[in-house]
């Protein structure tokens, strides 16, 4: 892996950490925050876990992004469920999670690889919530969250087309340099994603975060 990956990998790795940790003492009774800080715990540790499974132990990772794929959709649609109000979310929320498991039960071998129908299905629905969001956030004065939306829209997007052809890549004859490009494209995009939560968090949770402590 090149170094230049390697370093803006651990930039976002780490500024995630950072996140996750300012995010669970701004916790309130606030249920979108409560499920967006979860999302931010929960990605920490499969990162970290990740990292020690396949670069210490030398071992295929791979199945650890697809608890990550289930877990990410679950935590991302209660956030969008309590963003916009709709129960709706809870219904297609139902029929992923089922589609999912019919995925996996009827080829068990896809749990150890990328599940490229998967990722572009789930990450398609929450960046459909982000764009409804986007558009009920036009008759707020001032919407929650609105940074950490612009930030999931903008990471998915693309992290849905790299990841979605992930077995893709190792099958046909695709350029290396240009899967690279793609990658580093990626990781700049989730660093960008860490800068807009923590904006979020300073603008909104940092001065009640100070008067708790």
């Amino acid at each position: 892996m090149p170094l230049f990956y390697k370093i803006i990998f651990w930039i976002g790795v780490i500024f995630l950490i950072f996140n996750a940790i300012i995010f669970i003492r701004a916790l309130s009774k606030d249920k979108a925050l409560i499920f967006f800080t979860f999302f931010l715990v929960f990605s920490a540790t499969i990162q970290l876990l990740m990292r020690y499974i396949g670069g210490v132990l030398h071992e295929n990772n791979l199945f650890m992004n697809n608890i990550f794929l289930v877990i990410q959709f679950v935590l991302l649609s209660m956030f969008y469920y309590y963003l916009l109000k709709k129960k709706v979310v809870l219904l297609v929320l139902l029929i992923g999670l089922s589609f999912l498991l019919y995925q996996y039960l009827m080829d068990l071998n896809l749990f150890s690889i990328y599940n490229p129908i998967g990722i572009t299905f789930t990450q398609s629905i929450i960046i459909i919530y982000s764009l409804v969001y986007f558009y009920n956030s036009l008759n707020h004065e001032k919407p929650k969250f609105l940074l950490i939306n612009i930030g999931v829209f903008l990471y998915l997007i693309c992290s849905t087309l790299i990841y979605a052809s992930g077995n893709l890549v190792f099958n046909v004859n695709i350029p290396e340099n240009t899967y690279l490009l793609l990658l580093k494209v990626n990781a700049i995009l989730y660093i960008i994603f860490q800068i807009l939560i923590f904006i979020e968090w300073r603008k909104n949770y940092y001065k009640k975060t100070r008067r708790s402590s």
